[in-house]
């Protein structure tokens, strides 16, 4: 505890160090030839100036993640403060927010959204044809909604233009490594145009299986794709159809047992697998009503996915794990926004949605099971639907006072219908032994999420500001257990309560940007596994906090040089956690997949003779894998390198992703792990039109 306390009080000095700084370089003058751009974001629901909002926002626009070599949601949070990705495969993890979302116990929670869109699919982290990507941390749910409570991530595409354009990029990389992207479009008349977007990654991966004699254990291939198409009105509205559609297959023998030590090499008997797909058309309307901006969203997803694994980690035949899931949803959202010049802004929505998540579990014992009394044959199968119907009310209000004074209030208040129905079976080599177990019900859940924030502006440019959000994390089903008595209690909602006071500003007459918070997070209610009966079921049985610092500096000392650095420190631990399944008492345990700290700098270097360079650093603190605290990954550090050449249409460069070869857990079960991507170097090609 000591030790994360130092962490913390360091983080408050460099905030004060900093802010002092700050203040004394706020008004010198300087070559305004390398300003930085002004940064737009839509995180409330309507589009804004980034250093407006009052909250740490973290933006990375899609040429910068192109020059630092991030395509995946796993690439991106070594650079923000106090994010990770608890990565259970190549295509399926959870992220983790300030400390919280590293225990899903429950069914998946999803917290991407595209254009404005939550879609709920697992491979939505991979990023192509992007114009930025907004980081969002801290209590979402006023306007977000449910399972927002720790965090959002905002991904806004690249959109058609008046121009024709060409973007066609191809790499190589370490492993066997292929990606091939194309995004094209342009005018189909005046007042129509089109974008489209490809993308094929494909790698063997860098795992080994000895007992198998294969290479290629976490071999993955993805093709996606996105259409929009937009169509502006005589009346200046807009209408926009747009569809994303994707399909990923590969192996999944990743784990192997923690008593080895971490390494690449596997002796699983099974290979494993990891599938799933995903299409979903989206119809967004913008127009005028009055002085008022209307817009309409609707959306239809349609995903699957299934995983099967080893599930004893071994050579021996003793269990096999297998799970698919096939969600369908169909959401409607209206907003009305007058974000005119005046004193008072607000926002007003509806949003609509169904829902259906069908999902199988199923348990099989291989011809070893007896050595773990197991019966050799049988298979614990549970198969679950869970029926959601939901409508929101959401909307804010700013209000600016003395010039310099903003008062912001937002509310949501969130209405859930849940049925579900499960079904529970034991069968032996094929054929049913057992009685089918059968059952069923419903539930209502009401969630209340208001937030709060008061900001001054002591000059232009420059915003300090205090917060409070409630998070909610809406009731939830164990539909994914074999076990009749580990479904039969649903689970209520959980929250969260966040305190925030924050600087954000642009100095040095704008080429020098920082953002810096601090925070406290009280999480009630927490959804975890106890034991009940010599059963383990899911309860509301525990609470927990974090609290932390962040600060995010972009520096533009010259033209061609960007300088980034991001700092988070963070502590958090279970107030209360007296019924584990493991019957211990984990109060005061630190929470799982949560960094003490992370810090990272980063340049990006581009001459007039068309070189440029990007070098970056991400350093994770230590932090704990599982809840009880007995596996811990120590420290790491992230190196990635790009240097290459542009000319007028196309580049070319080489590259490498984490240069020291680092090993580290991205993931464990009980006894078992997975390590993340090792040592990487490749070469790419762009052309652009």
């Amino acid at each position: 505890m000591k030790g994360r306390m130092r962490y913390f009080y360091q983080a408050i000095s460099m905030l004060i160090i900093l802010g002092i700084t700050t203040i004394a370089i706020a008004d010198e003058p300087t070559n305004d030839g390398f300003q930085l751009e002004t940064v737009v974001v839509t995180a409330h629901k309507s589009e804004e100036n980034k250093q407006d909002v009052p909250a740490i926002i973290s933006v990375v626009d899609g040429t910068t993640m192109q020059d630092l070599g991030v395509d995946r949601l796993d690439t991106l949070t070594g650079h923000i403060p106090n994010v990770s990705v608890d990565s259970l495969s190549s295509h399926s993890g959870q992220i983790v927010f300030r400390g919280i979302g590293g225990m899903t116990n429950m069914n998946r929670i999803f917290n991407i959204s595209v254009d404005g869109v939550t879609i709920p699919y697992s491979a939505l982290d991979t990023f192509f044809d992007v114009e930025r990507v907004e980081v969002l941390r801290g209590g979402q749910s006023s306007l977000y909604g449910r399972n927002t409570h720790a965090g959002m991530v905002n991904v806004i595409s690249r959109k058609p233009t008046r121009e024709f354009s060409l973007d066609v990029g191809v790499d190589y990389e370490s492993y066997n490594t292929q990606k091939i992207k194309a995004a094209f479009g342009g005018p189909v008349s005046d007042n129509q145009a089109y974008r489209i977007a490809l993308a094929y990654n494909s790698t063997d991966g860098y795992m080994e299986n000895e007992f198998l004699g294969t290479e290629d254990g976490g071999r993955h291939m993805q093709s996606s794709g996105r259409v929009i198409y937009d169509y502006n009105t005589s009346n200046e509205s807009l209408i926009r159809i747009s569809m994303i559609a994707d399909e990923y297959e590969g192996g999944f023998d990743e784990y192997f047992p923690l008593e080895q030590g971490l390494g690449t090499t596997t002796a699983n008997n099974e290979e494993g697998e990891i599938k799933g797909d995903l299409i979903s058309p989206t119809l967004t309307v913008e127009t005028k009503l009055g002085d008022l901006d209307l817009t309409s969203i609707t959306n239809y997803s349609n995903s699957n996915s299934g995983t099967e694994y080893d599930m004893d980690f071994t050579m021996m035949d003793m269990m096999n794990f297998k799970y698919d899931e096939s969600f369908t949803t169909l959401t409607q959202e209206f907003r009305l926004v007058d974000d005119t010049s005046g004193s008072v802004k607000w926002l007003a929505g509806v949003f609509l949605m169904q829902e259906r998540l069908e999902s199988m579990t199923d348990i099989g014992f291989g011809d070893d099971a007896a050595l773990m009394g197991m019966v050799p044959g049988m298979n614990m199968i549970g198969d679950g639907t869970i029926e959601s119907r939901g409508m929101a009310l959401f909307g804010r209000v700013a209000y600016t006072f003395a010039e310099k004074y903003e008062l912001r209030m937002r509310l949501r208040l969130d209405q859930e219908h849940r049925e579900m129905t499960w079904q529970g079976k034991t069968e032996m080599n094929g054929f049913q032994v057992a009685p089918d177990q059968d059952y069923s019900r419903e539930d209502d859940w009401l969630g209340v999420m208001p937030a709060m924030s008061f900001s001054y502006s002591p000059v232009r440019d420059q915003k300090i500001y205090a917060s409070v959000d409630r998070g909610y994390k809406v009731g939830d089903y164990a539909a994914n257990q074999v076990d009749i008595n580990a479904v039969k209690e649903p689970v209520d909602p959980e929250y969260t309560l966040t305190y925030e006071v924050g600087y954000n500003a642009l100095l040095a007459d704008r080429q020098f940007e920082l953002n810096c918070a601090v925070f406290y997070i009280d999480w009630t209610d927490m959804q975890v596994s106890v034991v009940q009966n010599n059963v383990a079921l899911m309860q509301n049985a525990a609470e927990a906090h974090t609290y932390g610092a962040e600060l995010e500096a972009h520096w533009r000392p010259m033209t061609g040089l960007d300088l980034y650095a991001g700092l988070g420190t963070l502590d958090g631990e279970f107030d209360r956690y007296d019924n584990h399944p493991d019957g211990v008492d984990l109060t005061g345990n630190s929470l799982p997949n949560a960094h003490e700290y992370n810090y990272s700098i980063g340049m990006i270097y581009r001459q007039d003779r068309g070189f440029f360079t990007s070098l970056s650093a991400n350093f994770l603190g230590p932090k704990f894998m599982d809840e009880l605290n007995e596996v811990k990954q120590d420290s790491y550090t992230l190196v990635n390198a790009k240097a290459g050449y542009e000319g007028n249409r196309w580049s070319v460069c080489l590259y490498g992703r984490n240069l020291l070869d680092e090993e580290y857990l991205v993931h464990t079960f009980t006894t078992a792990g997975r390590i993340g991507e090792t040592a990487v170097v490749g070469a790419q090609f762009n052309y652009l039109l």
